[in-house]
């Protein structure tokens, strides 16, 4: 389950993100290995889970791993909605 403080992580591959977890829980970043909702899977059935206040620290130390989560959501009103990458215009 996800709730409206925490964003979900997904990548493209089960390696890449057990990888990602094994790098942020090294850094002592707080986040959990969750089944990836329905809605949003593509390509991996298992996603990150975190707090949004350590967004700019997650992304930053995956950036710095050369190991980008491929998007982010978080859930608002019982809907998916895309933070990272953002929506180009």
């Amino acid at each position: 389950m996800i709730n409206d403080d925490q964003l979900l992580a997904l990548f493209n591959s089960p390696a890449r993100v057990l990888k990602a977890e094994q790098i942020l829980r090294k850094s002592a970043l707080s986040c959990r290995l969750v089944p990836a909702p329905r809605e949003v899977a593509e390509g991996c059935a298992l996603a990150l889970r975190f707090a949004m206040s350590d967004k700019n620290l997650v992304l930053s130390e995956l950036a710095r791993q050369e190991l980008p989560p491929q998007r982010i959501y978080r859930k608002k009103k019982g809907l998916f909605q895309k933070v990272f990458p953002l929506q180009e215009t």
